[in-house]
């Protein structure tokens, strides 16, 4: 069994891998297994396709309790450390100024070395209900570990409806956050010389009717409240951010296509459904099918 590290140490280890999302997750991975490979802890791998990264999924207490008991969640991946003002190797724990530095020490590896020792140094048969560790890859570039974990894990339905995520918000304790929708809405028109206008059609008027509704939406939303309103004091509304705009390929050509994308943050316990329907009917009425 390996000896029990300290949170400290332990954490220096875990910075120690470089698991920035262009690498593989599978040392870190060998190394949590290694460590947490003690009585009463049971392991199971959840392989991406290639079999290059993996989720860990890690139980420790009873079987057969339902929904009960707790999930403790967090990444292993981080950001690239490609800064040009880290002072020491970003993927090696140093000390300054009684905080500890590295690529990942907060965000998230801090969290996983703490949750990794919490379970390695208990008592697992004595446990009344389950713990479960759900480690993930590839959270900084798209939540892809998440995703696929919640399209392929055997037993979703028997994990504990409690869960604790590790991600630093601020280092405040966050109750729950919003959702993302991503919206993407294209125009297509009729491609002509510009110096012959009457034979094309142009994808970008519409479109720009479509981001002046767009914005008379986000004002809307911005007056609206729902029953979770009251947790986010900031921000108490459905936010919607008109990010991107693409159209158009020469001042000579009349563009025929424009691709808009916005984002809107749902508040907790709305359904995605309305809100597309929404966006959709506003779409037709001011650029048409």
């Amino acid at each position: 069994m390996t000896q029990l590290l300290s949170n400290k140490a332990l954490l220096s280890r875990l910075v120690s891998f470089d698991t920035t999302s262009a690498n593989s997750n599978l040392p870190m991975a060998d190394f949590i297994c290694d460590y947490l490979d003690r009585p009463g802890i049971d392991i199971e791998r959840n392989e991406s396709e290639d079999r290059t990264k993996t989720n860990l999924v890690i139980r420790a207490g009873p079987t057969g309790r339902g929904r009960r008991g707790l999930v403790l969640s967090g990444h292993m991946d981080v950001v690239p450390a490609t800064e040009s003002d880290w002072l020491a190797n970003p993927f090696s724990l140093t000390e300054k100024d009684g905080q500890l530095v590295g690529r990942g020490a907060a965000d998230m590896k801090g969290f996983l070395a703490l949750v990794i020792n919490r379970v390695a140094g208990l008592d697992a048969p004595s446990l009344r209900d389950p713990l479960v560790l759900i480690f993930t890859y590839d959270e900084e570039v798209g939540t892809i570990g998440a995703k696929h974990f919640a399209e392929t894990w055997h037993d979703r339905d028997q994990l504990p409806t409690s869960a604790i995520i590790g991600e630093p918000t601020s280092l405040r304790v966050i109750r729950m956050h919003k959702g993302h929708l991503g919206v993407r809405v294209t125009i297509f028109g009729i491609s002509a010389h510009s110096g012959y206008p009457h034979l094309g059609a142009n994808a970008i008027e519409p479109a720009a009717r479509v981001i002046t509704a767009l914005s008379q939406l986000r004002r809307e939303l911005e007056s609206e409240r729902e029953p979770n309103s009251r947790y986010f004091p900031e921000v108490p509304y459905v936010p919607l951010n008109i990010a991107t705009v693409d159209g158009g390929v020469a001042l000579n050509v009349v563009p025929d296509k424009c691709a808009v994308e916005c984002c809107i943050r749902l508040l907790p316990e709305m359904q995605k459904e309305p809100m597309v329907e929404r966006v959709r009917e506003l779409v037709q009425q001011c650029a048409g099918d």
